[in-house]
């Protein structure tokens, strides 16, 4: 385990599974290291800590907020499965664009073969095969189990991704899915599973989506989980302006344009702009994802989000969770 002060908190095992699709296009931008968004992101490392829950929102994108000495960190102790099919490529998509700018001299250097290579953050990308509905409800689990019992005895950190299937899951669904990561989580203790929520779907705060996707919220609130929440991120512009009840959905649209569209027309040249392959989405929707997703990654691996919390401890990562 890993101590470090002032508090505690666990260190989680990611989990995304995602089919493996194409490879990643990148075509870099000029420009160096963004602020982020203004507002809001101060919030992340305080308001979205609730009782030692983690929750990655759309607050927690202000890359520059992140002491670089903890993303080393998380590159070192961090061993991460990523599944996924294409909506959950969306922040490996936006990694690739922060690790391809020669501006951030490799801080940002990940492998997607799972293999441990210094100086890299080593994710298992598509690995296990599906995601959290594909190719059914609950394979996750088992494919989770064997993979963790077998070839990724060494990952640390596992996040499982959905692609559409909350759109119309019902409350009992969202339960099957809740209670498996429980129990994955009790039969493997030394990882900390991420939870997600699903992507928007344009039904905004009415609709079935947005209640499942809170039913998830509550969970990792009440139980102390950590949350990648990916709707909460894509409901947002880097303004902090609010889309979801304007029938936003995953490609940024919404009821009056393309936020995302709109934002990048008004800010030519951020790097939150930069062109990538983003599946289903805006460029900028995968880079505020990638960002995000950083966010996660330095928390799991024990910052504590405040800013303040600029000198890690300089204990080398055995496995179990982090403590704070």
């Amino acid at each position: 385990m890993i101590n470090r002060m002032p508090q505690k908190t666990s260190l989680t095992i990611f989990l995304i599974l995602a089919a493996v699709g194409g490879g990643i296009a990148v075509v870099l931008s000029a420009g160096l290291p963004d602020k982020g968004p203004a507002p809001g992101s101060a919030g992340c490392g305080t308001a979205s800590v609730v009782q030692d829950a983690i929750i990655i929102d759309h607050t927690c994108t202000d890359l520059a907020s992140i002491p670089s000495d903890w993303v080393e960190q998380a590159k070192e102790r961090l061993r991460v499965s990523y599944g996924h099919t294409s909506h959950g490529s969306q922040p490996i998509t936006g990694m690739a664009v922060l690790m391809n700018n020669p501006a951030y001299a490799g801080l940002y250097d990940f492998t997607t073969n799972g293999s441990v290579v210094a100086g890299k953050l080593s994710i298992a990308d598509g690995t296990p095969d599906g995601d959290l509905g594909n190719p059914d409800r609950v394979t996750w689990a088992s494919r989770t189990r064997d993979y963790l019992n077998g070839a990724g005895g060494d990952r640390n950190v596992v996040i499982w991704s959905w692609c559409g299937q909350v759109s119309n899951a019902t409350t009992s669904d969202i339960e099957t899915y809740l209670n498996r990561m429980n129990q994955l989580e009790s039969e493997f203790p030394s990882v900390t599973f991420v939870y997600m929520t699903g992507h928007l779907d344009g039904s905004g705060e009415s609709g079935n989506l947005h209640q499942r996707n809170n039913q998830i919220r509550q969970h990792v609130r009440n139980n102390h989980k950590v949350l990648y929440d990916f709707a909460d991120i894509e409901s947002y512009d880097p303004d902090g302006n609010d889309f979801l009840n304007r029938g936003a959905n995953d490609s940024c649209s919404y009821s009056g344009g393309n936020w995302a569209m709109e934002w990048c027309g008004s800010h030519s040249g951020s790097p939150l702009c930069a062109s990538c392959d983003c599946a289903h989405s805006h460029a900028l929707n995968c880079n505020l994802k990638a960002r995000a997703f950083l966010w996660l990654m330095t928390r799991i691996a024990g910052w504590g989000g405040d800013g303040d919390d600029t000198n890690p401890p300089p204990q080398t990562h055995k496995g179990g969770r982090v403590r704070r």
